[in-house]
């Protein structure tokens, strides 16, 4: 096995090792919203390869090396970031623009692209930043849609 793919599995499981900290309660609340948001990038990252936005490199086959980093540290942040933040969305829009301002201009993409994960190709830093804007708006968005379908379903049977 190359380094590559031990680099591949690792950025997807290492991540994973933080989640037991998270707690039962806060996992099971916020993975429905952590998968949908993965599920909507892996959309977005299709699209955004065929329209020019950025390169996607081979993973494992069948996986490209995206699968890797959305199903690893991608949602592992999603569910930390909503489990610190949710329920106090200026905090979480200040948090989540820091953390993407921070990834995007701090080094984040350089790591990307070095380790042959993603590049952009016609996007610029700046585009980049509002598509991460907008996917954490639809996250916090996803949650509070399940959060309220939850709470009302609970006062329903009551």
């Amino acid at each position: 096995m190359k380094n590559s793919k031990l680099f591949y599995i690792a950025l997807l499981i290492v991540p994973w090792l933080t989640v037991p900290f998270l707690g039962r309660n806060a996992f099971k609340k916020y993975l429905p919203a952590a998968i949908f948001i993965c599920t909507f990038t892996k959309a977005l990252d299709l699209f955004g390869e065929k329209k020019k936005w950025w390169r996607i490199y081979k993973g494992i086959p069948p996986l490209d090396s995206a699968n890797f980093f959305n199903f690893g540290p991608y949602l592992v942040s999603g569910l930390w970031m909503l489990k610190f933040t949710f329920g106090k969305f200026p905090l979480y829009l200040i948090s989540n623009l820091i953390l993407h301002i921070c990834f995007i201009y701090l080094g984040g993409l350089k790591f990307l692209k070095h380790y042959k994960i993603a590049s952009l190709e016609k996007l610029t830093k700046l585009q980049y930043l509002a598509i991460h804007f907008l996917r954490g708006l639809i996250l916090y968005g996803f949650q509070y849609i399940n959060n309220f379908s939850i709470n009302t379903k609970k006062h329903s049977n009551k």
